[in-house]
């Protein structure tokens, strides 16, 4: 499982009165073959609709298992390359990496649509959260991002400096 993408969580959820504390909730991710490869890119999250997978080139381990980040450069990503394992952290940050942004959040859409502050099927990740999932047939370009303002406020005005890791499947 070296090879493998896993994250571990510990959380306490509800009001304090019936709270319920889950620990060690592990989900993993493992390459199917060798035509899997990891992403890994900071990446600027702008306040117009944009891919959140720049269609560069990905890493593939040598010896034919995948998941390393040294060895092979698999070719550049596509629009129909499928997407096996994403992880997007806000850093709290715009995308000069120093300055504070609490007040914009990134939104994300799976199925090609345009992200917005109040798309009903957008996912909002806030400043210092992260957000992740396993997919079976979402492409490259099913994955879709903006920046607005926290809590669907309205549109916004700041890039986000983000941290986007992912499983891509080379079809």
């Amino acid at each position: 499982m070296a090879d493998a993408s896993t994250i571990t969580l510990s959380i306490t959820t509800l009001p304090d009165d019936i709270s319920k504390t889950l620990t060690d909730e592990t989900f993993s991710y493992t390459p199917a073959d060798a035509t899997e490869g990891y992403y890994y890119k900071l990446t600027a999250i702008t306040n117009s609709s944009q891919d959140l997978i720049a269609k560069q080139s990905f890493v593939q381990k040598t010896s034919g298992a995948t998941g390393t980040d040294a060895g092979t450069i698999l070719p550049s990503i596509a629009a129909a390359d499928k997407v096996k394992f994403l992880f997007v952290k806000h850093t709290g940050f715009r995308e000069d990496g120093t300055t504070v942004n609490t007040a914009d959040s990134i939104y994300l859409v799976f199925d090609g649509g345009l992200p917005a502050h109040n798309a009903q099927d957008a996912i909002e990740i806030g400043a210092g959260e992260s957000w992740y999932g396993k997919f079976n047939n979402v492409t490259v370009d099913d994955l879709n991002c903006i920046s607005a303002q926290a809590g669907g406020a309205g549109s916004g005005g700041n890039k986000i400096q983000a941290l986007v890791i992912a499983i891509i499947d080379d079809v």
